[in-house]
């Protein structure tokens, strides 16, 4: 592994009229920076387009988590398909092992709290459940109850070991410290939402009857976000340690989340609105600690070419870091057009030469 321990991952990233994230009322989210009202994106949101495509697209020798409350249920139909038990039995033995973990279970297959753990759980337990059948009635021998907290664990699951847990109701092996932290992305420049005005028109409404239906308003906002995620890399190799072939699982996790970081973006209103866009610039700082350039956006950008601004403010930003903090290692990946000069300078034209210089760093 390279001495660089951390990499912080910074885009300036433009996006077209959209509602990626919204809050509890339906309006997009806001926060306020430096005394301007900004667009705001959450961590969450980001965060799970990031593991949705890194799942999607598999590394090999790897195994992806599922969050769920479903994790009895899939431990009983697992239990019928892969070892011919009857799924009512199947059912109130998956629960009994389920509660005690210290994770109730209900009599529909549930869990009272949300679980994220690898897709391998239903599998590993069903056949530690089925080798011990006799033996589970309304508790679990230690045999099944050591074989479950070993099928929570993280092993070889990427995106479990990149993003952690925190599962307050296993007391053994809950909280797991994930190697990746993603920031809130805000808008560059001031808010500004426009009101869109919605309706669905009837096809087959007769002559003179109205045609318009489900009347309503939406936000869009169109924001250029700055974005930034750090990685750990010493906390990802300690989380993937129990995997066979453990670093080079942990370079090839490490790639693929620099990858789509990069590529990912939140899967809301997208079949209105299509904000596919990538970053116009993405720098990766590897060193010996995080920091963000978030400070460099404290005075919004207000401006006729805000994303030329924006990436200028960010290069200068991190350039400054480099004089201020040992260590620090700046690579840039353009891909937008018309940039400044001293932004596409040195900067790499294809992700691949990005992420393996990074990975070098």
């Amino acid at each position: 592994m390279s001495n660089a321990h951390f990499i912080t991952l910074h885009a300036i990233h433009a996006v077209p009229a959209s509602l990626l994230n919204r809050d509890d009322s339906n309006a997009a989210k806001r926060i306020n920076f430096g005394g301007t009202n900004r667009l705001r994106i959450s961590s969450q949101a980001w965060k799970r387009a990031i593991r949705v495509n890194m799942r999607e697209n598999a590394i090999e020798g790897g195994a992806y988590g599922v969050r769920t409350h479903r994790f009895p249920q899939l431990v009983a139909e697992q239990l019928v398909s892969a070892h011919s038990r009857e799924l009512d039995v199947a059912t109130a033995k998956a629960a009994a092992v389920f509660t005690a973990l210290k994770l109730k279970a209900t009599d529909k297959g549930t869990t009272a709290a949300s679980i994220f753990a690898s897709e391998t759980l239903p599998t590993q337990l069903a056949t530690a459940i089925d080798a011990h059948w006799d033996a589970i009635t309304d508790d679990a021998p230690t045999e099944v109850i050591a074989a479950a907290r070993a099928a929570l664990d993280v092993d070889n699951t990427i995106d479990l070991a990149l993003m952690g847990r925190m599962q307050a109701e296993i007391p053994v092996g809950g909280r797991i410290d994930g190697a990746v932290g993603v920031s809130h992305a805000f808008s560059v420049d001031p808010l500004a939402i426009e009101a869109d005005f919605f309706t669905a028109v009837d096809d087959a409404a007769p002559d003179g009857d109205a045609v318009s239906g489900n009347l309503g308003t939406v936000d869009l906002a169109a924001p250029v976000l700055y974005r930034t995620a750090t990685l750990d890399r010493r906390q990802l190799r300690r989380n993937l340690a129990a995997a066979i072939n453990s670093e080079e699982l942990a370079v090839a996790a490490e790639a693929s989340f620099i990858d789509w970081f990069i590529r990912a973006v939140p899967s809301a209103k997208q079949r209105s609105t299509v904000a596919a866009t990538l970053p116009a610039l993405v720098a990766a700082a590897t060193g010996p600690q995080i920091i963000s350039a978030a400070d460099a956006f404290a005075s919004a950008v207000v401006s006729d070419d805000v994303v030329s601004d924006a990436t200028t403010r960010l290069v200068e930003a991190l350039d400054r870091q480099k004089r201020f903090v040992p260590g620090i290692h700046i690579e840039r990946l353009a891909l937008g057009i018309a940039l400044p000069s001293a932004v596409t300078a040195d900067a790499h034209e294809s992700t691949d030469a990005f992420i393996r210089a990074v990975a070098a760093a």
